[in-house]
């Protein structure tokens, strides 16, 4: 029977999740649909149909990314996945086709997601762009090399008054760091909807905020699995999020994570590669500090992303782009960019970088250099120089960062 691939209407929103979950290997669980469906857009979902039964899905959620030195639309694609029923029929392949073409001719420069497998979405043009960290520490060993002076205050709050005061908290930093994206009512209300099945057998969510003389400059969400030996408490708080505008907001949050009574263990994931708190510990080897894939990003229009970012140094090279799945991308294209903005044009010139789509979308955001490309193999210089004069246009402070998942 033929596979018929098209958006779902909301009478079909119950029988997509449970398609979505099935997928995942499990069920939907109390109250995920309700939640989740406050930021379903339903034409852009996907549905693969064999007769009235959904064997596919993907969606996307359209976000504005922050980029280096701005920002720009982002098809943020989530819920992918093909039933074990009908796998190696190029399902996922039909569904990733048709969903570039429509981000494409929506005019988002480029695509993200978080990948449950790394080796799924190279072959449609992804690369791992915004690394993650996560750690682990004793809270016996979570002392600073320098003494601390909490330079303001913090309070625990509800969470209808963090769904007030943590968003202008995020938006002061999240033009900052590339790969974080911005959140609208509705995404905050996901992202705090804090559902029993999310706990992993942990605690309700903790809201702290952190105020200084300025007013509310950080915030840290948190939750505490509670355990018990002979000894005494073990508990292990696991921070969810922790997003400050200064320093000392920084450095006072964490001070109060640590110090929390009754824990053993601190946990936290997804954490910034560049995270300043591992230099901040008098032992910074106790974190257990460990890298993965973040953000992965997809650029489906060169010319639009590379001319839409700004670049850490004023220079201009010529990148032939080799991508098949997203033909239109083909061909080389000259970037002329610096601090105060850029251009990018198809040419005829000789290249002097040659990428494949995925690499061009890991280097994009600053975090990976083409130098580190080129020596696993993936990037081709082809002039001398133009490595190092690449590396010196993309890179960006700070890395880049995405703190959710989607």
């Amino acid at each position: 029977m033929e596979i018929d691939i098209r958006p779902i209407g909301p009478s079909e929103y119950e029988a997509f999740v449970h398609a979505v979950e099935r997928a995942f290997g499990h069920y939907p669980r109390p109250g995920e649909m309700e939640t989740w469906k406050q930021v379903t857009e339903f034409d852009r979902t996907l549905a693969a149909y064999d007769g009235s039964e959904i064997v596919g899905t993907a969606e996307i959620y359209s976000m504005v990314l922050t980029i280096p030195g701005g920002e720009l639309p982002m098809a943020g694609v989530a819920a992918v996945g093909v039933a074990p029923t009908h796998r190696r029929r190029g399902l996922l392949t039909s569904m990733m086709r048709r969903q570039l073409s429509d981000i494409r001719e929506r005019g988002e420069g480029v695509a993200g997601l978080w990948a449950s497998e790394g080796s799924i979405y190279g072959r449609f043009g992804y690369g791992a762009a915004a690394l993650s960290a996560s750690f682990e520490i004793d809270r016996g060993r979570t002392a600073f090399a320098r003494t601390l002076q909490p330079r303001g205050r913090v309070t625990l709050l509800g969470k209808e008054q963090a769904l007030e005061v943590f968003p202008p908290v995020f938006d002061q930093v999240r033009p900052r760091i590339p790969g974080m994206w911005a959140r609208t009512p509705e995404w905050w209300r996901v992202l705090l909807a804090d559902l029993e099945a999310w706990r992993d057998g942990a605690s309700a969510l903790f809201f702290a905020l952190h105020e200084s003389e300025t007013g509310p400059d950080g915030y840290v969400m948190y939750r505490v699995k509670s355990e018990w030996e002979a000894g005494g408490p073990k508990g292990t708080l696991r921070v969810v999020e922790l997003i400050a505008e200064t320093a000392a907001a920084y450095a006072d949050l964490w001070r109060y994570c640590f110090d929390v009574d009754l824990i053993a263990r601190i946990e936290a994931w997804p954490r910034p590669v560049d995270e300043p708190l591992f230099h901040m510990l008098a032992e910074p080897r106790r974190m257990g500090l460990r890298f993965g894939d973040g953000l992965w990003v997809r650029v489906v229009d060169v010319r639009v992303a590379l001319a839409a970012r700004r670049y850490a140094t004023s220079g201009n090279f010529v990148v032939e782009v080799r991508d098949s799945f997203c033909p239109w991308n083909e061909g080389r294209f000259e970037l002329a960019g610096g601090p105060q903005g850029a251009e990018c044009r198809r040419t005829d010139r000789p290249a002097d970088l040659s990428v494949e789509a995925a690499d061009l979308g890991a280097a994009y955001l600053g975090g990976v250099r083409f130098s580190v490309l080129e020596r696993a193999g993936r990037v081709h210089e082809l002039t001398p120089g133009a490595l190092s004069r690449a590396d010196a246009m993309f890179s960006w402070d700070p890395l880049p960062w995405c703190p959710r998942v989607f």
